[in-house]
């Protein structure tokens, strides 16, 4: 399910961290990194779950209209279009998922007030109420609605992300990848998918055994940059003409480190690849002047490994694809 820039974005977090800590242990790091995104997957867990809770939300307050003391007509007839969204349900029946959630001992008791107010946003939007006076339904508009309710009441929710930060701290910072998660998840499901269909795995392609290809490259990845430092870091003394080493930025270094090590490691990955990833990295985790002087030192080191045929590339990783 993470794309591999989602996936460099994770070992850059891990290896940055590996470097502050000064640990020699790269099994240690290895075995953090998984654990994480481990922790990834539960967070997205919570977040499909918390979709549920709030189409839960949603029909208990349907029944408590009905028991008003003077219910109006809509009170005792109201409009079910939300309460039996298709999708959601899918998720809600899904037994996958329900193990998952059973698992993580999920329970909202104590974010009713965050559902609540959600709710009520929602309720009120144009988008909602354009889905719930249609004339007519389908399975595209129930996940259009809760695609709407992801982008414009969920993803900026400063308190709902607060939330997850204090069951688990590096929930802040996964917030929105595990957001991006449940988009594909969305975008995955169609009106036929059946309730024992698992949800998607972590990685793709991924095999009852935990292996694949992105697992194994993010791993590699995580473990080359590391292993690598002094050879990398004497390619960039060498080429980082007009700066010191020692005051290029902490972060910098681990962009250039990591995009050595896909040059050099990763015969299948294109140089334009490499080289497009950290300049879009270094525009998000460092400096605005970053990404010219990264794609500046990493495009003369692949000018002058291809010189000296110290860069392999093979199949799509050659330079012009």
């Amino acid at each position: 399910m993470l794309n591999r820039r989602q996936l460099r974005i994770k070992a850059l977090q891990t290896i940055y961290a590996h470097f502050q800590s000064e640990s020699d242990n790269l099994s240690k790091t290895q075995n953090q990194l998984i654990s994480n995104l481990d922790r990834l997957y539960d967070l997205y867990i919570y977040q499909l779950s918390f979709l549920t809770a709030i189409q839960h939300f949603a029909e208990e307050s349907l029944e408590t209209s009905k028991n008003k003391y003077i219910p109006t007509a809509e009170d005792l007839n109201p409009n079910h279009r939300f309460v039996d969204n298709k999708f959601i349900q899918q998720i809600d029946n899904n037994t996958d998922f329900r193990r998952k959630e059973e698992a993580l001992k999920i329970n909202w008791a104590d974010a009713q007030e965050i559902i609540r107010k959600i709710v009520h946003e929602f309720r009120s939007s144009k988008e909602y109420l354009n889905y719930m006076n249609k004339e007519t339904n389908n399975y595209d508009a129930d996940k259009a609605i809760i695609l709407t309710l992801v982008r414009n009441h969920i993803i900026n929710n400063d308190v709902l992300r607060s939330y997850f930060e204090e069951i688990n701290s590096m929930w802040s910072e996964d917030f929105y990848m595990s957001i991006a998660m449940v988009n594909i998840t969305i975008h995955g499901f169609n009106i036929n998918r059946d309730s024992s269909s698992p949800l998607p795995p972590l990685f793709k392609g991924e095999n009852s055994y935990g292996r694949s290809e992105d697992k194994t490259f993010i791993l590699d990845l995580v473990k080359y940059t590391i292993l690598n430092k002094d050879k990398y870091d004497a390619i960039i003394d060498q080429k980082a003409t007009n700066w010191e080493f020692d005051r290029i930025a902490v972060m910098d270094l681990i962009l250039m480190r990591m995009g050595m090590a896909e040059i050099f490691e990763f015969p299948t990955i294109p140089l334009k690849v490499t080289l497009n990833e950290m300049i879009e990295l270094a525009k998000h985790f460092s400096s605005p002047r970053s990404s010219v002087f990264i794609n500046g030192l990493l495009d003369r080191t692949i000018a002058e490994g291809l010189k000296e045929k110290t860069i392999i590339k093979e199949g799509r990783g050659l330079i012009g694809q």
